[in-house]
């Protein structure tokens, strides 16, 4: 026989091994529920959103209401609030209803400026904006015609104005004057020098005719051809450009009323030079 005091004893250590397995299970399936975690408190750009959004609700039923100046003021409270372009949009809609063109199509504007507005939004308010532009247009009273008084007053003339000064003209008479001055003198002394160049040639044909044998006069007479037509062309060229200068120095101290034109044309033949003249007035 197994003694009973011993017998107990193991029974009551398997009691107790099993009470404790089955404690650890139930724990384990059944968890101590945790506390709810606490909301974070609402940031200031939430809560101006939230402000912004309850002056908008309040707005919309002034509107309803036809109450316009209170939907307005409450919809700009709420731009001040939190500046979103749709309030924008909404204050001119607002105008709009209550028949103040000028300040809807002010605030439809804006509206379409701002950045960030979807693309169909804007369209519908430039929409709008075309609409409205178009009443404005057609509606505005155009201010009354000014009719002239019967009486008219006697007009005095105007005092007499100088004649304006041509700086263009000015500056080419100046230019004829210098340029007539210095042909005057190149043609006076191609004159004189011809008149020089003239009395040796005949020197030499008075010579020629005083020589005693024909073979010493050829020379001479060679001379003298060579020098009298030397003096013919100096003559001819210097009495053109003499005449030239004498022309173009009376053109630059005169004031003709249209523009002319000098041109000198030298010419040369074999009995002497001369040149044309041609001026244009």
């Amino acid at each position: 026989m197994i003694p009973v005091t011993p017998l107990l004893s193991a029974l009551s250590s398997i009691t107790l091994s099993l009470s404790l397995a089955l404690g650890s299970t139930v724990a384990l399936a059944a968890p101590a529920a945790t506390p709810a975690p606490e909301q974070d408190a609402p940031t200031e750009e939430e809560e101006r959103k939230s402000e912004a959004e309850e002056l908008s609700d309040q707005a919309i039923v002034k509107f309803q209401a036809k109450d316009y100046d209170g939907a307005v003021a409450l919809f700009e409270q709420a731009y001040a609030v939190d500046p979103q372009p749709n309030f924008l949009f909404n204050i001119g809609r607002v105008h709009e209803e209550a028949g103040n063109l000028d300040k809807a199509v002010e605030y439809y504007a804006k509206f379409v400026k701002q950045p960030g507005v979807d693309l169909t939004s804007r369209e519908t308010a430039l929409d709008r904006l075309k609409v409205l532009r178009a009443i404005l247009q057609e509606t505005t009273e155009k201010p009354p015609e000014t009719k002239p008084d019967t009486e008219v007053e006697p007009i005095e003339p105007p005092p007499p104005q100088p004649d304006p000064v041509d700086e263009d003209a000015k500056r080419k008479r100046k230019v004829l004057r210098a340029a007539g001055f210095g042909l005057t003198g190149v043609g006076a002394a191609a004159m004189i020098g011809g008149a020089v160049v003239g009395g040796l040639a005949q020197g030499d044909f008075n010579k020629a005719g005083e020589a005693e044998s024909p073979g010493d006069n050829q020379p001479l007479l060679d001379s003298a051809k060579t020098k009298a037509l030397t003096a013919d062309i100096l003559l001819g060229v210097g009495g053109a450009v003499l005449l030239t200068g004498v022309i173009l120095v009376a053109v630059g101290f005169s004031k003709p009323k249209q523009s002319s034109r000098v041109a000198l044309t030298p010419s040369f033949g074999p009995r002497g030079g001369g040149g044309v003249l041609r001026v244009r007035f």
